[in-house]
């Protein structure tokens, strides 16, 4: 019963720390603006959204700058793909990706600075701000602003859980596997929140151009992930064989029953 009780508090403490862990990558990386201004090189790697981008720019210029709106979205497009342009777009995805996940509310707008910067062209300084079309995310800005407080809950609840688990084990070898399927179990879910969904759930929510941004964040983060991933599933495993040499190194060393010895000496 006490050994059953404890497993169950092992299993609690992992939910819970795996739901804190995933929701602090999530906030720290799809969640986070400023993360997709430092890697707006990968996000522009979309053919998708680096066209809407170099389009809604074109159709607003060209008549000011007497040139093919054709020609002027090629012109975007590739210095968007530059060192200088980068920097330039990296403002305007930052912006983008707010708006996407809910933390922004007005819309997305490239200012006349911005379309001078890029077009390189001191013509369109006056022209007004023109608005790029980037909608909110509704399911994926309620995970976002669940994070806030699933974090410091879901921490506690598995932190509580995993000390009175560690406790209530009656044999240290158990306590030793407890933990270390915890660990496994944590790096696992880590993976499936932290890079499956966002990789492979959220574009199936919404098929807007810029929901490709958040995929591409996280693929782009997924290495940092893996690792830490890998670190807890190995030290899960093998904490998980040292539970088992534990338990076997005690059933070797325990002495010999004396009526089993009895028996054999009746019977020979």
């Amino acid at each position: 019963m006490r050994r059953s009780l404890a497993s169950l508090f092992f299993v609690v403490a992992a939910a819970a720390l795996s739901v804190s862990a995933a929701a602090w990558w999530l906030d720290n990386t799809v969640f986070d603006p400023e993360a997709s201004a430092d890697i707006a090189d990968a996000v522009l790697e979309d053919g998708a959204i680096r066209r809407q981008i170099a389009t809604v720019i074109a159709d607003h210029t060209a008549n000011r700058l007497r040139l093919p709106s054709r020609q002027l979205r090629a012109t975007v497009e590739e210095y968007a793909q530059t060192s200088q342009g980068g920097e330039i777009m990296a403002e305007i995805v930052a912006q983008a990706h707010a708006r996407l996940i809910g933390i922004r509310d007005e819309p997305v707008r490239i200012t006349p600075g911005q379309l001078v910067r890029i077009t390189r062209d001191e013509r369109v300084a006056v022209l007004p701000a023109v608005t790029l079309p980037v909608e909110e995310v509704r399911p994926v800005s309620i995970v976002r602003e669940s994070t806030g407080w699933l974090i410091p809950i879901s921490a506690a609840i598995g932190a509580v859980a995993f000390l009175i688990g560690l406790i209530a084990h009656p044999a240290r070898a158990d306590a030793i596997f407890g933990m270390g399927s915890l660990l496994v179990f944590v790096g696992l879910m880590a993976v499936l929140f932290g890079y499956v969904v966002p990789v492979a759930l959220v574009p199936a929510l919404n098929d807007s151009t810029w929901t490709a941004a958040l995929p591409l964040i996280a693929k782009t983060n997924s290495g940092r992930l893996f690792v830490g991933a890998a670190l807890l599933v190995g030290s899960g495993i093998s904490l998980i064989v040292g539970s088992t040499a534990l338990k076997r190194r005690r059933q070797f060393r325990s002495p010999v029953a004396g009526g089993r010895y009895y028996d054999q000496r009746h019977w020979s």
